[in-house]
């Protein structure tokens, strides 16, 4: 099972990564809109926000009413575990057209990955204590660097038991969690990131700002990119 895997790439994409994090760092200080880092929709915010507040109306309304319970109850095993938190926050942003076509020619370049494969992101986590674990809802790898951080560590999980994954949601049973991995990503090293298992975010402090630059591929998991890379 691979959760990360460093991969060594020397001044890969690096202006770039240059401007990709003065942008970012823009938008730190002025907020958005920005005239270059394009803001995403945040697809599943009324669903993490439903969550997150303690919503169980909103989270029947969108999950049914059994599937309500369980939500339910792995929340609170949550807060029995983690305490109320400060929740991290991910915004992400789509590149500018010329640089994202850039990324991609050069992610088929080096690795023979097709273009239409490949979504060059840039995100940012401004403030927060801990993103709870979960796992990706669409993307189930990228390849990802570290613009700016904190020290946040990354915490990967395996499974003690099965239990019922919840599509709207993936929340899981962390009564049946055990930390497989940790790492804290360096700035400026690529790594190659999986979402399919299960994760969390930690940070110190409610204060600081994380910026990553990277890939997200459509289909392709981190055992083929691995292969690739």
């Amino acid at each position: 099972m691979h959760y990360f895997k460093n991969i060594e790439l020397p001044n890969f994409l690096d202006e770039a990564k240059t401007d990709c994090l003065r942008w970012a760092e823009e938008i730190v200080e002025h907020g958005n809109p920005h005239s270059s880092l394009i803001l995403r929709n945040r697809t599943h915010s009324k669903i993490n926000n439903a969550v997150s507040e303690l919503d169980f109306k909103t989270v029947t309304a969108i999950a049914g009413t059994r599937k309500s319970r369980i939500l339910k109850q792995r929340v609170y095993k949550m807060v029995r575990k983690y305490g109320e938190v400060d929740r991290i926050v991910i915004d992400q942003y789509d590149v500018p057209t010329e640089m994202s076509k850039h990324v991609k020619d050069e992610m088929l370049r080096l690795f023979n990955i097709p273009r239409d494969e490949c979504t060059p992101i840039v995100q940012i986590q401004n403030g927060g204590e801990m993103l709870h674990p979960h796992h990706g809802h669409g993307r189930k790898a990228s390849l990802f660097c570290l613009l700016k951080g904190e020290g946040e560590s990354t915490r990967w999980y395996k499974e003690t038991e099965s239990f019922e994954i919840v599509d709207e949601f993936h929340i899981p049973d962390v009564s049946k969690l055990e930390i497989a991995v940790e790492n804290v990503l360096q700035e400026n090293q690529w790594l190659l990131f999986n979402h399919r298992e299960w994760h969390s975010v930690h940070r110190k402090s409610n204060v600081g700002v994380r910026i990553n630059f990277g890939i997200d591929f459509k289909t392709m998991d981190i055992n083929e990119l691995i292969k690739r890379t």
